[in-house]
């Protein structure tokens, strides 16, 4: 059992699969979760004899209340949810709804239940994180110097020239994720080292020798990534283990500390670490961190109205447009914001005010533990990868690897603080664990083999289109269709990858099949993609290019009630106003999109330009 949860925590962070899957990154990853989730859930149930966390102490007592309140609450907003489907499966660029989520939880309830007074478990959960931080830094390591052999290298590069920096995101899909979690094996890998002796025996020195360096790689991936929120938790997680533990300084010390210096000067300096510099310079400009305070402050007034309840998990997407201010509006017009970068805040905004509430809470029982286990040596450790870990998540939201790391060292924490010896619980209980577990773990295998076949089937569409074989494409196609889960779908790329080849270099037979299939994936997408607003705006533009200017205006002017601070719909919309002859119309429209543009695109003004110098009949 404990091994078992070792492999899915260490592979979840691992799980890639370039040309397999769409979204190679992220599927894999939940997959694992499922399945893995489900077989330690019937495995788990079958023990007889364990303990139970509810007599384990009153920090696991409090761990298994914070539990089940937020697994009530995300109940409660799923039914109250704005889109019931995508807060129950989840949004396609994470899938982080009901059903991740409470896997997540379970999983993390598990190893607290499972390393409860136990050394044994505990030390295999922090070697499997060692192995598998090791993996994970060595590959963005090897990013960064430009060996990738799986992931297109343009995806993480942004710039041009001496300023150009590289973001290397590992097998976590962006570099703030691959830093947050590096944190986690950071002290993780600390927590190991501590747990181990100096007598101990060989394989134990080896441990130790591979959990160093996987500190040093974990440090240095992080620093390549150019993360700062994850240098600031790194930070923060140092002053508490320095604290917490008294700063004794020696001569090796000194001198270990010196030449780590000396070697990173030496790096940043030399032509290296020209990526790096850049990365720099870029942060320096920027020092507010992008649109997050805009951001922050938009998500907080869109959740004043539903502050109970919120708007559902995974819902954001959606949700925020009509909420976006014209102050972010332009100053960020092509960002499309996916969450509020702050997990607090996103709780809140998806699940009400019980959403932050909770993870406050469960922060706090951790802390807690790791006070009363204070005497063990891998409690400081911990407790420091756990401020670490809320202190870099103040300035991103949770993906699957990083919330799990998060959840994971709270349960790793308060099975610290459970005895030595814990109580047998009732073998009895045995079969009604059993009765509770395996209808779960049905659910979970359900979801995870539709989503794995729904995402293979995606991948060949991908493959299809890029060959131009638009009928396979079709058919497999059909094929997602079939698998898939209620939610967020993948109409609106379809759509637009369609329209591509209708306006491209293929056959006439294939563009025309193209520009067919296009329509109808478009027009399904405004009831089918979480963001109905990019799928009106797509619509009214396949409406245009068919010249069908009453339909366009009205997805346009769709699109504009989801996003009404959005500036490319008004900005299409003046063009089509124009078109129709109503150039007072056309005229207003056209302000607004180069007030919401923010002078960023010269286009947008001279739209503008072109319809005040036109001339006007009578």
């Amino acid at each position: 059992m404990s091994l078992l949860l070792a492999l899915v925590v260490a592979l979840i962070p691992l799980a890639m699969a370039p040309g397999q899957f769409f979204y190679f990154d992220v599927t894999p990853k939940i997959v694992v979760l499922m399945l893995g989730t489900a077989a330690a859930a019937v495995w788990w149930a079958l023990q007889s004899g364990r303990a139970s966390l509810y007599q384990g102490s009153p920090e696991a007592r409090w761990f298994l209340l914070a539990t089940c309140g937020m697994a009530v609450s995300l109940i409660v907003s799923t039914l109250a949810s704005v889109n019931r489907a995508v807060s129950l499966w989840g949004s396609n660029w994470r899938y982080w709804g009901l059903v991740t989520q409470l896997a997540t939880l379970g999983l993390a309830y598990m190893v607290a239940s499972q390393c409860l007074g136990r050394r044994r478990p505990l030390r295999v959960i922090l070697r499997a994180t060692a192995v598998s931080g090791l993996v994970v830094s060595t590959y963005g390591i090897a990013q960064y110097f430009g060996w990738d052999p799986f992931q297109d290298a343009r995806t993480y590069h942004v710039g041009q020239g001496i300023w150009m920096i590289v973001r290397p995101p590992s097998t976590l899909g962006h570099a703030d994720y691959l830093a947050n979690w590096l944190l986690f094996v950071v002290f993780a890998d600390a927590a190991l080292l501590s747990e181990l002796q100096p007598a101990e025996p060989r394989s134990g020195q080896a441990w130790k020798y591979l959990g160093w360096i996987s500190v040093g790689a974990a440090i240095t991936a992080m620093v390549m990534s150019g993360t700062r929120a994850a240098l600031l938790g790194l930070l923060a997680g140092a002053l508490l283990l320095v604290l917490r533990r008294g700063l004794h300084l020696t001569r090796r010390s000194v001198a270990m500390a010196a030449l780590i210096v000396a070697a990173a000067a030496v790096f940043y300096v030399s032509p290296p670490g020209e990526r790096l510099r850049a990365r720099v310079h870029w942060s320096l400009r920027d020092r507010a961190g992008g649109a997050r305070f805009l951001l922050w402050e938009d998500s907080l007034r869109m959740a004043a109205p539903r502050w109970l309840v919120g708007y559902g998990p995974d819902t954001y997407i959606g949700a925020f447009a009509r909420y976006q201010s014209a102050a972010l509006g332009r100053a960020y017009p092509d960002f499309y914001h996916e969450s509020p970068h702050n997990i607090f805040i996103d709780a809140l905004v998806a699940q009400g005010v019980a959403g932050p509430v909770l993870l406050l809470a469960f922060c706090a029982i951790g802390l807690a533990a790791a006070w009363n286990a204070r005497s063990k040596p891998a409690a400081g450790p911990l407790a420091a990868g756990l401020v670490a870990m809320a202190v870099t998540q103040q300035f991103t939201s949770f993906m699957l690897p990083t919330a799990l790391a998060y959840y994971v060292v709270i349960a790793l924490l308060v099975s610290l603080s459970g005895p030595v010896a814990p109580a047998p619980a009732w073998a009895g209980r045995r079969w009604l664990k059993l009765g509770a577990a395996v209808p779960c773990a049905a659910v979970l295998v359900f979801f995870g083999v539709r989503l794995w076949m729904s995402e293979t089937a995606l991948g060949a569409v991908r493959r299809d289109l890029d060959a131009e074989l638009v009928g396979d494409a079709a058919n497999h196609y059909a094929d997602y269709q079939h698998w898939r889960l209620p939610g967020g779908s993948a109409d609106l790329w379809y759509s637009r990858r369609l329209a591509q080849l209708a306006v491209g270099n293929a056959a006439p037979a294939v563009r025309f099949q193209a520009f067919q299939l296009s329509g109808m994936a478009a027009e399904r997408a405004t009831r089918t993609v979480e963001d109905p607003f990019n799928a009106y705006y797509n619509l009214a533009a396949y409406y245009a290019r068919r010249s069908d200017f009453a339909h366009t205006e009205q997805c346009l002017r769709t699109s504009i009630s989801y996003a009404p601070n959005w500036f490319k719909p008004h900005w299409m919309l003046a063009q089509v106003l124009q078109a129709a002859g109503r150039p007072q119309e056309a005229e207003l429209e056209a302000l607004s999109a180069v007030e919401l543009d923010g002078g960023k695109h010269a286009e947008v003004t001279a739209t503008l330009d072109r319809i005040r110098a036109a001339p006007r009949g009578p």
